[in-house]
């Protein structure tokens, strides 16, 4: 074509798209000037080079459900169109690497067991799927979530690989969990502010839930370690931070196994710093904890030092029945119950009907316990996940789906220790051993919560365990076989400092 024609159809073209966009403006319709920003965005992020636009994407996401968390998550880019951040992370990440699968610049799917058990675990739900959907429509589709949020695995594993894009990755949680202390904190002293003013089409932006604050917390404690772009007196300083703000939190005990079952890893790998700075923390709060209980006077079992005790004791009350004074624990005893209970009817419920393959999706894990469950919980009980991606997924997919979860988190297990062997002799495994940490954290915070079921915790878990993931593969395979160092594997994002 002549390139004088092609400049005027261009400018043509150009032009009556203008009126266009402006006339929906004017009509206060913004949606395709929102996806003509986007593109245009995308085109000069491309063309600058640096971490690509669906890593940009990515980060974004991750960001906002770590400072904003369900506040953010509520928020939709169209308010006709329910477009929620995290499936527009997953639609723009996942048309990308297509693409450029196809013009051979990513590798997607690595051939190893995680790999292989997260496909496996996915195709068993899409099977499932193809039959709940038809008899429970929408909220089939919605309880899928669970699964299909496995998809950013396979996103951060392909993003891994190019330098640039994971340390994007890499450098904006570390900044969002260094800023969530200040955040919750604030948050706390000014809810009327942020709950009542600070709002995007009635949806506030920062809401907090608790219990996964605390995991964010922890998993930021074991993130920033390996910081190197911070002295270690500012790596310790910010750790020190969001261990403190975790136990403010009354409902962190999933999150305080998450802390325990990441260090065992940091144990495997004899890297103490994690370890002894708690030796430090620890001591320093309860004393002064103590101290101000004394200096108040009044019943100690009163004391906030008291209720962190009977926090701690309340983990492995598994039956409940324990006895709890201090005024902010004297449910746990209930809740506790109240979990077993309700893990006790999914499991009930299940073997009754169909223990091979579930009970699907669309199906109301809750109808059984709300049912039977000795105190009345009212007409406005709504939740759906019985606070246990175990119970979730054995509930919806049967011991088929069980047996590939299973399969994932032993392959899971298998990577890790490989990693923290090799992370006794070379600091350049503290990396990845970062980010296994995010990954053991949120995954342990699942077991006895609701993480994996909705995208605060779901994102920032499978984004983590497929960086986790690829740049163990390319430390190993350059470790284990120096010929293998120039094959299409992705590098660590950043040497790590030595935490020993």
């Amino acid at each position: 074509m002549d390139p004088r024609l092609r400049f005027w159809l261009i400018a043509v073209l150009g032009a009556l798209l203008a009126v266009v966009v402006s006339f929906g403006i004017a009509q206060e319709t913004y949606t395709l000037a929102g996806v003509l920003a986007v593109l245009i965005a995308w085109l000069a992020l491309e063309w600058l080079g640096g971490p690509r636009p669906e890593a940009w994407a990515l980060a974004a996401a991750l960001a906002g459900y770590v400072l904003g968390n369900r506040g953010f998550a509520q928020i939709s880019l169209a308010p006709r169109l329910p477009l929620l951040p995290a499936e527009t992370a997953l639609l723009a990440g996942l048309a990308a690497t297509l693409l450029r699968m196809a013009r051979r610049e990513s590798a997607v799917i690595f051939r190893d067991a995680l790999n292989y058990a997260i496909l496996a675990w996915l195709a068993i739900g899409a099977g499932r799927l193809w039959v709940d959907v038809r008899a429970h429509g929408a909220l089939a589709l919605r309880d899928f979530a669970t699964c299909y949020y496995a998809l950013f695995f396979f996103l951060a594993q392909a993003m891994a690989a190019h330098a640039a894009s994971a340390r994007l990755l890499r450098r904006t949680l570390l900044v969002a969990l260094g800023v969530l202390p200040l955040t919750f904190f604030l948050f706390t002293q000014f809810q009327d502010f942020f709950l009542g003013t600070l709002r995007v089409r009635g949806v506030p932006i920062l809401f907090y839930k608790d219990d996964l604050v605390a995991a964010y917390c922890f998993a930021g404690f074991y993130l920033v370690m390996t910081a190197t772009a911070l002295p270690w007196l500012g790596r310790l300083t910010i750790a020190a931070a969001a261990y403190a703000s975790a136990f403010t939190i009354n409902s962190s005990r999933a999150a305080i196994m998450g802390l325990l079952v990441a260090g065992g890893w940091w144990a495997a790998a004899r890297r103490w710093t994690p370890w002894r700075l708690q030796a430090v923390l620890a001591p320093l709060a309860l004393a002064g904890l103590a101290l101000v209980a004394l200096l108040r006077g009044g019943d100690f079992q009163q004391s906030r030092a008291y209720t962190l005790y009977e926090h701690a004791a309340s983990i492995v009350d598994f039956s409940g029945t324990g006895r709890y004074s201090s005024e902010d624990r004297r449910t746990v005893g209930d809740n506790n119950r109240f979990r077993l209970a309700w893990w006790r009817s999914v499991a009930d419920d299940t073997i009754e009907q169909n223990p091979v393959f579930g009970l699907g999706f669309g199906y109301d894990l809750a109808e059984r316990f709300v049912r039977t469950y000795e105190r009345d919980l009212g007409d406005d009980f709504t939740t759906r996940s019985p606070h246990s991606i175990v119970l979730t997924v054995f509930g919806r997919m049967g011991l088929v789906g069980l047996a590939a979860f299973g399969a994932m988190v032993a392959a899971m297990a298998g990577a890790t220790r490989r990693l923290a062997r090799l992370a006794r002799t070379d600091d350049a495994a503290l990396g990845p051993l970062g980010w296994w940490s995010v990954a053991w954290v949120m995954f342990t915070s699942g077991c006895f919560g609701v993480v994996f079921e909705g995208p605060m915790g779901a994102v920032i878990f499978w984004t983590a365990l497929g960086l986790a993931n690829a740049q163990t593969t390319a430390l190993l395979a350059r470790t284990e076989d120096p010929a293998d160092a120039g094959k299409a594997q992705p590098e660590p994002a950043e040497p790590a400092a030595s935490a020993r």
